[in-house]
């Protein structure tokens, strides 16, 4: 063992630093002999260095992004291993392509001395390395191919510094949302391809297999919510639920029946809806579960049918128009406390995914938690939640999304719409805690997130929160009903939430509350107004973010946050800004309670504010927004924004 050791630092010290995996140094360099070309290479730097095997030698492109080195032979190779070697570690977002065909083969961010992809037996005559972007031009000294066995693996280490390499590789680390191991093809197509049913993969066909790949694709959290798993079971007991029109489930069961069946419990489960059935917009309301109970029929003063299509009750009620029908129906009818319509519990270990489906959820959403009790390990993405329009202190307290209790954390809310919601997007009450909410789209909601209910309640100082990169909007068309109103971002009461890299549009007056100690960390936020409203930039920098609340108030540090006009579509006015600077108490560095890889994620994509930061969250943020940094298939910001502008309206 000690000669081994003493072989490998002899090793690495002749060759520059380098440490080989023990078993390649047995193995043919398939690259050596090829041939080799690139898109570009600065001074000091040759295609053909990527594959002489020396390591003082390397190819250097002329910039920090969009290039390739490649190496070719003259007919089909057959491969199963790459080892990139890198001088130094300027390289940032990488893919390895398979050059005859387009097919992405690996991608990841940061190379490093050694990265070893296992890519599974491959053939093709030229491979692609494709730098998306870097800190500077990347110096890259080798290009190795190798044919390591059936199993395209060898027992040897890495000393690679990449933080985010996918290959096709089916394995996976044990955490679910690392990619550390690899993504395989057959789980990219599956997630991301419509044509591809949850239960039509050939290589996926167990529960597990699929709810492992649903757990890779997606990501993981960072910050405070950054153990939240949901369905995804490490130890193998994963279920997966497949939600499907009435007519194709055994049990005749409606759609919001299978949703409720499949969140009870604690069990680990999965829930996505059926690819083929969501192809087209629908509609999926809880408070039908609640149609059959007189009390809500009497309510309404209809049926049991005109309860679950209140289209056709508005119809029959001669209510033409859309806002009318929603208004009457559920912001007056069911306008009552009494009535037994609540939000329903989301249980421990369940995740509600809805990529590659266009099912929405009207005027209520769930409860993660109860008051009295808690739920654990719970995810929410990629879900569409439409309301009926405000109503201050509706009976029925419709929130989206309300974690609560004081068992209640682990929470990952992240990538949903919220459009007109009657109260808030995603409240924490009675000391929920350890919570991320990241890129959602929180479109004209007039309260947004409140911290907990009372003064008094001193579980709330457990209340932790994250949010960042949430795109969190006042259209102009609702400008002089909301904008001094809309805030509650949050209202916060004992606990703490660390908020970064969110972006703010056309709110005028107290984007947040802090009260009885809490504490607001806000660092690198921008904040915007449409200039057409006429507000100086003098009066946004004094009144958004105000210690509004002097009886016993909390705490507030802001750091890096800054404030523009801009047009209706976050075009930054760039003739000035102000930078928020109001401050009272002490606020602690919150991201220190963070684990060292969400520190690494958050160092590695924190962004200045500014037009960047503004357009990657308006084309992120949302259930329909481009996939963002947490999945290992998501394009870096570079190339986000090259796809051209989004509006943030």
């Amino acid at each position: 063992m000690k000669s081994e050791m003493k072989r490998n630092a002899l090793l690495s010290a002749l060759l520059g630093g380098f440490l080989f995996s023990t078993d390649l140094l047995a193995q043919t360099n398939l690259a050596i002999g090829a041939g080799s070309d690139g898109s570009s290479k600065a001074s000091g730097g040759s295609y053909g260095n990527v594959r002489d095997g020396d390591l003082a030698s390397y190819w250097q492109p002329a910039s920090s992004g969009g290039e390739r080195i490649s190496v070719k032979w003259g007919s089909d190779t057959t491969f199963d291993t790459v080892v990139l070697r890198e001088i130094g570690s300027a390289a940032q977002a990488w893919r390895l392509v398979n050059h005859d065909t387009g097919e992405q083969l690996a991608s990841g961010s940061g190379i490093g001395a050694e990265l070893q992809l296992s890519l599974g037996t491959v053939s093709m005559s030229k491979i692609d390395l494709m730098i998306d972007s870097a800190s500077s031009a990347p110096q890259i000294a080798e290009l190795e191919v190798y044919a390591l066995g059936d199993d395209g693996s060898s027992s040897g280490s890495s000393s690679s510094s990449s933080s985010s390499s996918s290959s096709s590789s089916s394995s996976s680390s044990s955490s679910g949302g690392s990619n550390s191991s690899g993504i395989s093809s057959a789980c990219q197509t599956l997630a991301t391809d419509p044509n591809v049913n949850w239960r039509d993969s050939a290589a996926l066909d167990t529960d597990q297999e699929i709810v492992e790949c649903l757990s890779q694709t997606l990501g993981s959290a960072v910050g405070y919510g950054e153990n939240a798993r949901g369905g995804y079971d490490p130890d193998g007991d994963s279920a997966l639920t497949v939600i499907v029109k009435r007519e194709n489930d055994p049990q005749g069961r409606t759609v919001e029946a299978q949703i409720l069946d499949a969140i009870d419990g604690d069990g680990h489960n999965w829930i996505v809806f059926d690819k083929f059935d969501f192809k087209d917009e629908t509609e999926v309301a809880m408070y039908r579960n609640f149609c059959g109970n007189s009390q809500v029929r009497s309510a309404i003063g209809g049926t049991e049918a005109e309860c679950v299509d209140y289209h056709q009750w508005c119809d029959n009620n001669g209510y033409d128009s859309e806002s009318a029908c929603l208004a009457e129906f559920f912001n007056n009818r069911l306008n009552d406390g009494g009535l037994p319509i609540r939000n329903p519990v989301i249980g421990s270990n369940k995740t509600i995914d809805g990529r590659l489906s266009n099912a929405y959820f009207r005027f209520s959403g769930f409860a993660v938690g109860t008051d009295s009790g808690g739920s654990e390990n719970v995810i929410l993405t990629h879900l569409d939640f439409r309301g009926a329009g405000h109503t201050e202190d509706h009976g029925l307290d419709p929130d989206m999304i309300r974690s609560t209790g004081s068992a209640t954390r682990d929470v990952w809310i992240h990538k949903n719409t919220f459009d007109l919601t009657g109260d808030s997007a995603f409240d924490v009450k009675r000391g929920a805690h350890h919570i991320t909410m990241s890129f959602n789209r929180v479109m004209d909601v007039k309260r947004a997130s409140l911290h907990g209910s009372s003064n008094s309640r001193e579980v709330n100082a457990q209340i932790r929160t994250t949010m960042h990169h949430n795109a969190f909007v006042t259209r102009d068309a609702l400008y002089d009903t909301f904008s001094g109103t809309a805030r509650r971002v949050p209202l916060i009461r004992r606990g703490r939430s660390h908020m970064f890299n969110n972006l703010f549009m056309n709110y005028r007056k107290d984007v947040f509350s802090a009260r009885v100690g809490a504490q607001v960390l806000w660092e690198n936020n921008i904040l915007l107004m449409n200039k057409d409203h006429g507000v100086s930039l003098d009066d946004l920098q004094e009144e958004l973010a105000r210690n509004n609340y002097t009886d016993d108030p909390g705490y507030f540090r802001a750091e890096g946050t800054r404030v523009w006009l801009s047009d209706s579509a976050c075009n930054l006015d760039v003739s000035g800004s102000r930078e928020i600077v109001n401050a009272w108490g002490t606020v602690a560095d919150l991201s220190a309670d963070y684990s060292q890889d969400s520190l690494d994620t958050i160092s590695a994509r924190k962004t200045a504010a500014g037009q960047d930061l503004a357009d990657y969250i308006s084309a992120t943020a949302g259930k329909y927004g481009e996939m963002p940094f947490n999945s290992p298939l998501a394009n870096d910001q570079a190339y986000v924004l090259d796809l051209g502008k989004v509006s943030c309206q």
